[in-house]
C-alpha cells in the first residue's frame, strides 16, 4: 500500500464508497414496505357509524393494513352505559302503556257496570210506573219484566272489554239483585215495593225462590258461559223468552185448551214459549255471532237444533213438578244440557275449553 501512486489511491477510495452504496441499497430494498409506505386509515362516512354495527364492520382500505376494529373512527356510537340507559327507557315505556291500557279496561267496564246496573233499574222503575197509571196489570208487569231483563243484560256484554276479567265485572249487576232478594226475603229490610213486584202472593219469602233462582242462572251463564259460548244465550232465551212467554199467552188465551197430563197448563201457552224461546236464542246467537264471538251457521243448520232445545225445555215446563222444581231451574238445566249437546259451536266452545285446562 505504500508503495501504491496517487491513482491507486483514489481508485481504490472510489470502490469503497461504491460498495457502501450498495449496501445501503440493498438494506434499503430489504426494509418493510409499510414502513416506506404512509399510514392509511379506513375510510368509514358519517352514516356508516350511525350503528354499532356499521362500525363493527368498517374495514381498512389497503389490503397490506392490519384489519382490526378501529373505534376511533366512530365517535357517534353509544356506549355501553348509554345502550343501557335506552333499554331501560324501552322498558319503562312499554311498562308505562301496558297500565295505560290496562287502566283503560278498567275504567270501560267500571263504565259498563255503572251503567247496567243503572239501566236495569231504570227498566223496572218504568214498569212501576206503568202499573200506577193503570196502564199495564200487576202480574203481567212482574212477566214483562221477567222476560225482558234478562236478554236486555245479555246484549250489554258487548259493550265489556275483552279483558279476562270483565265477566267477573259483568256478573256484579245480577249478583247485586240477588243479594237484594235476599236481604228482603230474609227480612233484614223491608221493601213492599219490591215484594209486590216480584211476588205472586205478596210474601216476601217467595223472593227467595223463583226470583232469586233468575238471578243466580244470569250469574252463571256469565261467568261459565260469556260471550264465547252460545249455550249461555239459549239458557237465558228459554228461561225468559219462553217461560215468560208461556205465562204471558197461557193466562190471556190459554182458557179451555189446558194439557191433557197438567190442567194448569194449556196448549197456546207451551206453543209460546216453543216458538218464543227458539226465535228470542236465534235472534241473540245472530248478533253475537256477527260481532265474531263465535263462528256463524246458516239458519238452516241451526233453526233445527234450537227448536230441539225449545222442544225439550218447554215439555220440562209443561210437567205438574214447579211445586216442587221451580221452573227458573228446571227449564235453564234442560236447556243448557241439550244446547251443550246439538250446538255445534258449545261443542267448539267446549272443545277450545278444555284445551285451555
Amino acid at each position: 500500500m505504500a508503495g501504491m501512486g496517487p491513482m491507486a489511491s483514489v481508485s481504490a477510495h472510489m470502490t469503497s464508497m461504491q460498495h457502501g452504496k450498495g449496501t445501503a441499497a440493498l438494506h434499503a430494498a430489504r426494509m418493510p414496505m409499510t414502513f416506506l409506505q404512509p399510514q392509511l386509515r379506513p375510510v368509514v362516512s358519517a352514516q356508516s357509524c350511525s350503528s354499532s354495527a356499521a362500525c363493527s364492520l368498517a374495514k381498512p382500505v389497503s389490503s397490506m393494513q392490519a384489519q382490526v376494529h378501529a373505534p376511533w373512527l366512530c365517535p357517534h356510537q353509544p356506549s355501553l352505559v348509554a345502550r343501557h340507559q335506552h333499554q331501560q327507557r324501552q322498558q319503562r315505556a312499554s311498562v308505562a302503556a301496558h297500565a295505560g291500557v290496562e287502566l283503560g279496561l278498567y275504567a270501560r267496564d267500571a263504565a259498563c257496570l255503572v251503567a247496567a246496573v243503572v239501566g236495569a233499574k231504570v227498566w223496572t222503575k218504568l214498569f212501576d210506573i206503568a202499573v200506577k197509571k193503570g196502564l199495564l196489570e200487576q202480574n203481567l208487569s212482574r212477566k214483562l219484566v221477567h222476560t225482558t231483563t234478562g236478554p236486555i243484560f245479555l246484549l250489554t256484554w258487548p259493550l265489556f272489554s275483552a279483558a279476562p276479567w270483565a265477566r267477573f265485572v259483568a256478573a256484579v249487576v245480577p249478583a247485586l239483585n240477588a243479594g237484594r232478594l235476599l236481604a228482603v226475603g230474609s227480612g233484614v229490610y223491608k221493601d213492599d215495593g219490591l215484594v209486590k213486584s216480584v211476588s205472586r202472593s205478596g210474601g216476601r219469602e217467595e223472593l227467595l225462590k223463583g226470583p232469586l233462582y233468575y238471578c243466580l242462572v244470569l250469574i252463571a251463564t256469565t261467568l261459565l258461559c260469556w260471550r264465547d259460548n252460545p249455550v249461555g244465550l239459549v239458557v237465558v232465551s228459554l228461561m225468559c223468552g219462553g217461560d215468560g212467554l208461556a205465562d204471558i199467552v197461557g193466562r190471556r188465551w190459554g182458557k179451555g185448551n189446558a194439557l191433557p197430563y197438567n190442567s194448569s197448563k194449556s196448549w197456546a201457552g207451551s206453543t209460546a214459549m216453543l216458538v218464543g224461546g227458539a226465535v228470542m236464542a236465534a235472534g241473540l246467537m245472530a248478533v253475537f255471532c256477527s260481532l265474531g264471538f263465535f263462528e256463524c251457521y246458516s239458519v238452516s243448520t241451526l233453526v233445527p237444533y234450537l227448536l230441539a232445545c225449545s222442544a225439550v225445555a218447554t215439555l220440562v215446563e209443561s210437567l205438574p213438578i214447579n211445586q216442587v222444581f221451580d221452573d227458573n231451574l228446571s227449564v235453564p238445566l234442560v236447556a243448557a244440557v241439550m244446547a251443550m249437546l246439538l250446538l255445534p259451536q258449545a261443542a267448539h266452545a267446549a272443545a277450545l275449553l278444555t284445551a285451555a285446562l
